[in-house]
């Protein structure tokens, strides 16, 4: 019976168990963190200017805590061996997002799916009658903060222990970790299905993203490309061009938008990533990254060390 929740062999909980802990305690940390934020501070802008701080310290700090009493790991193997490479590859990442949306929207103008109604819009509750700027800082460190809770979550822990659980005696560890990048990406976008304006088609999507936050992850073992995705990918669709990001309405944006176009190709009300040109942008940005990996002169093949386990 002790074998079902302990592996004898490598000395602590299976996989399964370790995801379960990690993930339950930093829900309920985080929705704890939000009751007393709420309470304690009515005001919207305060709280957020304070939940900068906690959200990133409870998403890192269980995470390490999990490295260091679950998974027996050293923290940095989640993919934060900070270099330059690693700062570089982040540029790489949040410039490459950039180029996708600034893609999205030229096409969709071009082609009269969308028409430019106003700039510097600013109906965000708590801001209004508040100069553009402050919205639009407070939306993007909120993006750093989910990009950063969130590729912890879905990539760092879910990825590396899943390959890890999967890689039966440590005999296939290519295998185990391609249904990790599989198992979490599916986790991802059913993640999402529960957002707003969710369709079929925007859960499917939303798994694809995944693919592509999570490849440059499987590839390198680093967390620098898809944070910097994340974050960059929220940032220009939401709070630049003004498009729903997952199904919320962004109501502070660079460019304020009507969107004409068929709900298929479009994402409707779900946003971009909802849609088939979603769909494409994807597509491309994986053929981005792979591209990247060549130019930056690495091998295009999985980092099998998320999948093999060496206590540290």
């Amino acid at each position: 019976m002790k074998n079902i929740f302990f592996n004898p062999f490598q000395g602590r909980l299976r996989a399964g168990w370790r995801i379960a802990i990690y993930f339950l305690s930093f829900f309920v940390l985080a929705a704890l963190a939000n009751f007393i934020l709420k309470n304690l501070f009515p005001t919207r802008i305060l709280r957020s200017l304070i939940a900068v701080i906690v959200i990133p310290v409870i998403a890192l700090g269980t995470l390490w805590l999990a490295a260091r009493y679950l998974d027996h790991r050293k923290f940095k193997d989640y993919g934060f061996h900070l270099s330059s490479r690693w700062r570089l590859d982040f540029l790489f990442g949040f410039v490459l997002s950039a180029f996708l949306f600034s893609a999205i929207f030229l096409f969709e103008k071009a082609v009269g799916w969308i028409t430019v109604v106003g700039y510097f819009q600013n109906q965000r509750e708590g801001y209004l009658g508040m100069p553009f700027i402050v919205p639009l800082i407070m939306g993007f460190i909120a993006f750093i903060i989910v990009g950063f809770y969130e590729e912890s979550i879905f990539r760092a822990n879910l990825i590396t222990n899943l390959s890890e659980g999967l890689n039966k005696k440590s005999a296939m560890p290519k295998k185990s970790l391609l249904w990790a990048y599989l198992l979490s990406s599916l986790i991802f976008g059913l993640s999402h299905a529960i957002n707003p304006n969710s369709t079929v088609v925007a859960a499917l999507s939303i798994i694809l993203g995944g693919f592509l936050i999570g490849l440059p992850y499987i590839l390198s073992g680093e967390l620098a490309i898809p944070i910097a995705l994340h974050i960059s990918w929220n940032f220009f669709q939401g709070l630049v061009f003004g498009f729903p990001v997952s199904g919320v309405a962004e109501n502070t944006s660079v460019m304020a938008i009507e969107q004409h176009g068929p709900p298929l190709w479009t994402g409707g009300a779900f946003g971009p990533e909802g849609g088939l040109i979603g769909v494409a942008a994807i597509l491309v940005g994986c053929a981005c990254v792979l591209l990247w990996f060549k130019l930056t002169k690495r091998p295009i093949s999985l980092w099998t060390g998320l999948a093999d386990f060496r206590r540290s």
